[in-house]
């Protein structure tokens, strides 16, 4: 227990910094390795792999990103229960919803394995780009499950304020990564295959690292497959914060395979010039959207606890870095975008696609990062199925039909891009109201904050 940290003390600011920053530089860590990933995977095995792995990993992200939304809502309740110093309460959740994952990291295992020829079928999947996707999704299905383990055992890390130990397994699960993909694509020249199974074998490396933390995390509350258990009605209450978080990002991934569709009719280089777009994508969003899923933790502990002024100091302070870091990366990555690019091919065509992407995407991308401040607050209160309704609104429902009425019109990509800009604005008009609803106190909460402060007072002194 000595890494776990209670972020309901201490100063706000430094608190949540120290407690963000090694979500932020995993994060970034792992867009970098994606970065590498691609770039071998384009220079050495050919533009139709590259193509392949973006729409593949589409695919894969729809349940990748569900494990990661699951996950941050898993951490609210963990959370709230140690900021109550509820270890007992505590230990059981964590033992029942590893149990959970793993169950149902087998049947999204064996599901996906099944319906890979439907899924690409339904997504108008270019004919030459049909077979080197199919190989592998196919292979990396198999580190569903271990992508599963990993992020629900992380989401709970986190909310106990311990984020060195997920950043550390994954460095090293990058590291193995990047050494097999040299060893299986460049030597041994395995082509879209290597990379897969050097994917596969890294995840199952670190979803054996993060279940080992957990089962160290101290007498109090590590882990214990078969230790004591929630009742079903009890699991169920996890669930039903649990699933509408997970819904959130799902609709984002659906959003995105929907709006792939309308990509595949501009052609492969447009297939591939939005691949390494999300690349370099990642570089701004993946800091956004971790600083989000850290300001959940952190807004967990502090409303378990009562303290509401921190709650809305950290939001404060969390906007104000969103301008700072993120409006200037943003536009760094636009502008040079060119020389960037080359990174991960030669070819005029894609570079011409990914470059007006990112020209068109990243000037507004800060109202994106100030959503996920708001969405993680949101969030942190166990308020996840507001969040859930908003994402399928603005990032699915109008996007699509953003998108579906005026490609026939206009017939340009720039359609595409316009729906990102407009969604991250009409997402910033939903989420403030609730926000300020939901945070700023209205009448009869002073007593309850009050309360709960002479609750932790007790607590502390019965600790003490």
């Amino acid at each position: 227990m000595s890494k776990v940290v209670h972020m309901e003390k201490g100063p706000i600011g430094k608190t949540l910094l120290l407690f963000a920053l090694p979500v932020l530089i995993s994060q970034v860590l792992q867009e970098l390795y994606n970065i590498t990933d691609c770039a071998i995977v384009g220079h050495f095995a050919g533009g139709l792999s590259l193509a392949a792995t973006g729409i593949a990993g589409l695919l894969l992200s729809v349940f990748i990103n569900f494990f990661i939304g699951f996950s941050s809502g898993v951490s609210v309740v963990t959370g709230r229960l140690f900021g109550k110093y509820d270890y007992p309460g505590l230990k059981k959740t964590i033992n029942s919803v590893m149990r959970l994952t793993i169950l149902t990291g087998i049947i999204v295992t064996v599901l996906t394995s099944a319906l890979t020829g439907l899924l690409l079928k339904a997504l108008n999947c270019p004919e030459e780009v049909v077979a080197p996707a199919s190989l592998y999704l196919h292979i990396c299905a198999f580190g569903l499950s271990a992508q599963l383990i990993y992020n629900v055992g992380a989401a709970i890390l986190r909310s106990l304020g311990d984020t060195r130990a997920p950043l550390m397994c994954f460095f090293f699960s990058c590291i193995t990564n990047l050494t097999l993909d040299i060893l299986f694509v460049i030597v041994l020249k395995m082509g879209i295959a290597g990379a897969a199974t050097a994917t596969l074998i890294s995840q199952w490396l670190l979803a054996v690292m993060i279940f080992v933390r957990l089962k160290g995390l101290g007498e109090e509350c590590s882990l214990e497959l078969r230790g004591e258990h929630l009742s079903l009605k009890e699991l169920l209450d996890i669930l039903r914060t649990g699933i509408p978080a997970g819904l959130q990002a799902l609709f984002m991934s659906i959003s995105s395979l929907l709006l792939q569709t309308c990509i595949n009719s501009f052609g492969p280089a447009a297939v591939a010039g939005m691949t390494c777009y999300a690349k370099l994508e990642g570089l701004v969003y993946f800091p956004a959207f971790s600083y989000g899923i850290a300001l959940t933790g952190f807004v967990g502990q502090n409303y378990g606890a009562g303290r509401m002024d921190r709650i809305q100091e950290a939001v404060r302070i969390s906007n104000r870095l969103m301008w700072a870091v993120i409006m200037p990366l943003s536009l760094i990555v636009a502008f040079a975008s060119p020389v960037l690019l080359r990174v991960f091919t030669n070819d005029p065509d894609i570079i011409f696609n990914a470059h007006e992407a990112l020209i068109w995407n990243m000037p507004p991308y800060v109202i994106y990062a100030m959503n996920q401040v708001y969405l993680g607050a949101i969030k942190g209160k166990g308020r996840t199925f507001y969040p859930m309704i908003c994402t399928l609104i603005c990032y699915s429902i109008f996007r699509v039909l953003w998108c579906n009425a005026l490609i026939p019109v206009f017939n340009t990509m720039i359609v595409v891009y316009l729906s990102y800009d407009v969604s991250f604005f009409l997402m910033l008009f939903m989420l403030l109201p609730v926000y300020r609803s939901e945070f700023f106190m209205r009448q009869g909460d002073g007593a309850f904050v009050s309360l709960c402060r002479k609750q932790q007072r007790k607590l502390s002194d019965i600790i003490t």
